[in-house]
């Protein structure tokens, strides 16, 4: 037994970031279990037991979303005043009051209430927790540890979406509200969690007494995200892209999406990590966007080869084109993470993170219009962005050189300005 329990203790201790990086990844499995059983149910409740539109229920995302937008950067300068652990334990909060208001909605009115009450901290959860990934662990891990968060979470949607499948079998407003509250629950132990976790050091110290929008200034940082941004496309390309391509321009049948969506989900949790290596410098982080950018534009170009021939050559480029994609998808994760973390500034962690995601916010708005727009155009769209993937990809070791250079200048800005004032 005893050689049991050490074998268990020493796989404990191998994740990264040691007890701490267990806690975390903790914390992201459950919080993506409950997202996971949320997004399975979350449409059927709204237009099947509540009966809304499709109309009134895309005016609710769409003013939540907004809502999102506006609120991501004053709650990341928060986090610098008083710590993103205290922001995302905040937040965690805040959203289970709102999933457990979420079932007891009636009418067009009660729904557009909860969700824009929920878009009020929509977008603050990740970089919060991004952050706090930084403060609770050593510098050397912390990529290797949101590369785990990630695999980790990609397994926790699954099983979410496997509990929120037993919402829609049962398909009764009890059915649905209990899988809601088992959201609201999450974000309840996800606080709980976040609260017990220990800080490296004394960053207390570090937090800054004053109001900075300094990353909203910081061109290089800028011109990063916005790389980074493109390259996230990735994601609706997953989610739309490749579906509407297969049904409307291929011979493949409908019924190969889920298996591809599978094999993405597969490698995404096995290969997470590893692609991760080698990010813990600027350049590095770049050398993975390059990856990202000619993965993506390789995934593009097969997309094109797809409606040519006959169904069985037709999936195995999908599935090639998939493959791609996924490459694309860990290397656009992997550099994002390891360079946002090396150039935010020091006691600005919180803003210059929320500004990086908003990028990705950004993105998810934009992306599926451009996507829709690639896929009525065809070959000449797909070869647009195929150029785009490749030029975002290629322009990352300058940028980032650049980005870099400019956060070496940093502590020197700002003893002139403390001197200053």
């Amino acid at each position: 037994m005893s050689v049991l329990w050490q074998r268990v203790r020493g796989r404990r201790m191998s994740v990264p970031g040691g007890p701490v990086g267990l806690r975390l990844s903790v914390m992201a499995m459950i919080d993506a279990v409950g997202t996971g059983a949320f997004l399975a149910v979350s449409v059927p409740f709204i237009t099947r037991s509540v009966g809304l539109s499709v109309g009134e229920l895309s005016l609710g995302l769409t003013l939540s979303a907004a809502i999102a937008l506006a609120t991501a950067v004053p709650i990341g300068i928060l986090a610098d005043r008083i710590g993103p652990k205290k922001v995302l334990v905040g937040v965690s909060l805040w959203r289970c009051a709102c999933f457990v208001l979420y079932p007891f909605v009636q009418n067009l009115w009660q729904f557009l209430a909860v969700v824009c009450l929920l878009g009020l901290v929509d977008k603050a959860a990740a970089p919060m927790e991004q952050a706090l990934v930084g403060q609770v662990t050593a510098s050397d891990d912390r990529v290797k540890v949101v590369a785990v968060l990630r695999s980790l979470r990609n397994v926790g949607f699954t099983v979410g979406a496997l509990l929120g499948g037993l919402g829609l079998l049962i398909d009764t407003r009890v059915g649905y509200g209990a899988i809601l509250l088992l959201n609201a629950a999450s974000f309840a132990v996800l606080a709980t969690l976040a609260h017990r976790l220990p800080l490296l050091g004394t960053p207390a110290k570090s937090l800054r007494r004053r109001f900075s929008v300094a990353a909203l200034r910081d061109k290089p940082f800028l011109a990063f995200t916005g790389i980074n941004a493109v390259l996230t496309m990735h994601m609706t390309l997953l989610s739309i892209g490749i579906p509407l391509w297969i049904v409307e321009h291929t011979k493949a049948p409908a019924a190969v999406i889920s298996p591809l969506v599978a094999v993405n989900t597969v490698l995404a949790v096995a290969l997470q990590v590893r692609a991760s290596r080698g990010t813990e410098t600027i350049a590095g982080s770049a050398r993975a966007l390059v990856r990202a950018g000619i993965s993506l534009t390789v995934c593009c170009l097969l997309l094109i080869a797809a409606p040519k021939p006959p169904v069985v050559l037709a999936v195995g480029v999908l599935l090639l084109a998939m493959v791609a994609l996924t490459a694309g998808e860990l290397f656009q994760s992997a550099g994002g993470w390891g360079g946002s973390y090396l150039l935010a500034a020091p006691g600005q962690e919180g803003v210059y993170l929320s500004v990086f995601w908003l990028g990705v916010a950004v993105q998810q708005i934009a992306a599926p219009l451009v996507i829709g727009l690639i896929i009525t155009t065809g070959t000449a769209g797909w070869v647009v962005l195929a150029a785009l993937f490749s030029l975002c990809g290629l322009a990352a070791p300058a940028i980032g050189r650049r980005a870099g250079a400019q956060a070496e200048r940093r502590p020197h800005q700002d003893a002139a300005l403390a001197e200053a004032t």
